[in-house]
Parts: C-alpha cells; structure tokens; sequence
C-alpha cells in the first residue's frame, strides 16, 4: 500500500469502500450491500474483485488520475475569457458558445465554456421565472390555426425607443413575420399582417393583448384592426394575462437577450438595417433553425385569401360620412365635394379610406368618387372707412349741420363731428322707437369737449 502514495476518496467513494470492507470481511451479505449501494449483486461482485486487485485504489473510477484527450491550453482559455470581456460582455453563455464556434473557430463545449466563466465571474445573470405556476396549454395541431401578435417596447439600438411588432405560430414557434417601427400603431399592426397574408395566407385566429389599436377595453366597437380581421375572416381572441400568451413573451426574452448584443457588435443603429439584419438573418439563421417545432399535422391551415377582397381595401383606416343634400362632406377638419357620374349623391354613405402608405381615397356604394376640397372664401378684413361727411364737413355748406353740433354739444371748436353725427342718428332712431313701441325715450348725451 506505500507505494499508492495518498488516495483521496470523496464521502460517497469512502462510503462505497466501507461496505465493501464488510462484505469482504463477512459482517454483511451480498443482497444488504447491494441495497445499501443502490447497484446489482452482480455488481458487488465486481467490486470486490477489484478491490481484492488493487485495494483502496480499486474504488476510484478507471478514468481517475488520466488527462483528456481533448486539453485546452491555458492559450486558449486566455482568449475566451479576453473575448468575453472586451468584445462579448453582454452574450449570454449559449450564444457565446455559438459565436466562438461560428466566427473564431472554436468550438469549445458550453459546459467547459460556462466553467472557465464561472471561475472570472462572467456568466451572464440568467432571467429570474415567476413563482406562480400557470397550466401549460397544448400547442395547435396545426400551422397557421392560431398566431400570437404583440408588440416590444425596447431601446435595441442602445438610444431610440422602438417596438418590435411580431407574429409567432403557436403550432410551431416560427416567426413568419416582425419588424421595428417607430410606435405601436394601428397602420404598423396591419403592415405586420399584410406581409404575413403575402407570405402565408390568412390565418384562422389572431390572439392579441386587450391593447387600444386591437380593439381591446372600451374601444372593442371602433377597433380599425378588429374590423379588418373580421372582412378577412380571421377570429380575434383577445388574452387576459401577459402570461396566457407566454410563446411570443417568450420570444421577445430571448430576441432581447440575442439580437441587442448582435446588432451593437455588427455597429448596426439605423432601424432600415437593424430590419434587414431581422429578417435576413436572425430570424433564418438562428430562430427558424433552433427554435421551432414540428406540428402534429403538417398540412398548413392557412387560407388564400379571397379573389372577391382587395387586401389595401381591407388593411386601412376606414371612416364613413352621411353626404349633405349639396353633395359635401366634412372630414379631417376640411370640407369636401364629391362627384360621381353626373348623378346626385346625396344622403348616400362616402367612405374615405386611408392606406397602409397614408393615401387618402373616397367611395361611394364600392365606387371611388372624385373629392374636391373647399377652400374658404377670403374675407376683406381691413377696417371700413368713415363716410366723407364725417371728416371734410365745409363750413359754408354744412353751415347748419355745424350749427347744430356746436348747439348740441355747448362746445364751438374741436368737436368730433362724426361722433355727433352718430349720436345724432341714434337719437333719430330712438325717437321712432318712442312712437311706434312707447318706449322711454334713452339717449346718451356725448362728452362735452373732445379734444
């Protein structure tokens, strides 16, 4: 035995060594060791061989004391853990693994990986799961049957606030389409399901959160989305908790957690090219490929869409207006005159849509009407003028008017004929009112001096 040197057991080795020295030594059966180690009787045999063999070495694995065949330098090592810190510090350890694999060249397992980060304390925090358990629903048995839609509200370019408005296919997990805009709005949700529609068909059922464009709360009756999905014919289900949606939440946890670091690595700011990197690339290359799922039943449940519909016709903002007796409408603030071949439209219904690409066009019973917009009169605003006989009165002509004011208003010089004038006049017509109502008879009478 001194010439084995020091063997360290661990405590289930040592414990394994215990037993077997009872059995050898006859204290136990085979049967209560093999209960006692939780292995076969023929097992304990092979023990016992080898521990009659090699004593107390014989309890370590054959493997124990022997380098890999597969050794990473320390060289190595440096490099990753170089890597991480200046130029991947926000991957996570699986994607990590997969862009040493991918651009270096390195193809290192993701337990040796999360080790050598482990040891510099570089593993990236992992997301924390709720505490409250929710029933897992099963996935639709088919593509197409039901897609989940929502928008994400993120910094991903590290400074503009976007929102990533996707579809996710509950049969499936794959993307068939999302794309960043600006805000989440009414035309950028019906961009979304126009491009799916192109590339897919027209799917069965949409489920949506209770949001203001979906139609959700109090605004279930003038949801613009909601009406287009029903001339579609595709059936709104609206869902009552973040979590009843969990597959396209999910995916915006882990499109956060892969895409950011990939576009600020790529030096990628600009929504166009942050929408191309999306859909070129992200999507193809790393989501279709490890993310998604085979359905139950392979034939796809999307529909066609109809012959009889014009997608732009559908995928609007459609309002409607009653047209006065005048052939006009008002609509935005503005006033317009619709004409259409040559016959009266009045008390008909105009409906005015706007476009995904906001072009605004009129129709009457399906048939698009010319609008034209009024514009209103121009009004001559510039102060009236006083009638000449209020300034260039002529002390010989209108002697006797002079006479009057000067009379009136027991002041000779600097008086203000046209003001007289008018009091004049008022007292003309008040005079008529006495005689004709009865009327008290009110006048003012005007300062005594104006100078």
């Amino acid at each position: 035995m001194s010439n084995l040197g020091v063997i360290n057991l661990s405590n289930s080795e040592s414990y394994k060594l215990q037993i077997l020295t009872k059995y050898l030594s006859g204290t136990i059966y085979k049967d209560d060791a093999a209960t006692l180690l939780n292995v076969s009787e023929r097992t304990i045999s092979r023990y016992a061989k080898k521990l009659r063999e090699k004593g107390p070495s014989g309890i370590k694995h054959g493997n124990s004391g022997i380098a890999r065949n597969q050794k990473w330098t320390q060289e190595i090592k440096d490099t990753v853990l170089s890597l991480k810190k200046k130029t991947y510090f926000d991957f996570n350890t699986a994607h990590f693994t997969d862009i040493l694999k991918q651009k270096h060249k390195l193809d290192i397992p993701y337990t040796t990986v999360r080790e050598w980060l482990l040891e510099s304390n570089l593993v990236k925090t992992k997301y924390k799961k709720r505490r409250r358990k929710h029933v897992y629903r099963t996935r639709m048995p088919q593509e197409g049957l039901l897609l989940q839609m929502d928008g994400c509200h993120h910094k991903f370019n590290g400074k503009d606030d976007w929102v990533l408005i996707s579809m996710i296919d509950d049969a499936t997990s794959s993307i068939p389409y999302a794309e960043f805009f600006d805000g989440e709005t009414t035309i950028n949700c019906m961009k979304v399901l126009k491009k799916v529609i192109e590339t897919k068909g027209v799917p069965k059922a949409i489920y949506m959160d209770k949001a203001g464009w979906a139609g959700g709360n109090k605004r279930t009756e003038f949801s613009q989305f909601q009406r287009a999905c029903e001339k579609l014919g595709i059936q709104v289900i609206f869902a009552n908790s973040p979590e009843a949606k969990g597959r396209i939440e999910r995916s915006f946890r882990t499109i956060q957690d892969r895409l950011i670091p990939e576009l600020r690595h790529s030096e990628i700011t600009d929504m166009n090219e942050a929408n191309k990197y999306l859909q070129v690339s992200f999507i193809p290359d790393y989501w279709e490929r490890n993310n998604t799922v085979s359905p139950t039943n392979p034939e796809p449940a999307y529909s066609p869409l109809d012959p009889f519909l014009e997608i732009d016709k559908v995928l609007c903002i459609e309002q409607t207006r009653i047209i006065s007796s005048d052939q006009t409408i008002s609509y935005d603030g503005k006033k317009y005159v619709l004409e259409g071949n040559s016959m009266n439209l009045g008390r008909y219904e105009a409906v005015i849509r706007t476009d995904l690409n906001g072009n605004t066009k009129f129709y009457v019973m399906e048939n698009e009407v010319t609008a034209t917009e009024l514009k209103d009169i121009e009004v001559n605003l510039e102060p009236i003028k006083k009638r000449k006989r209020f300034k260039n009165l002529c002390r010989e002509k209108d002697a006797d008017i002079i006479e009057l004011f000067e009379v009136f208003g027991e002041e000779p010089v600097h008086l203000d004929y046209a003001r007289m004038w008018r009091t004049l006049s008022e007292l003309y017509g008040a005079m008529r009112d006495h005689k004709i109502t009865g009327k008290s008879l009110k006048v003012k009478r005007p300062n005594k001096k104006i100078a």
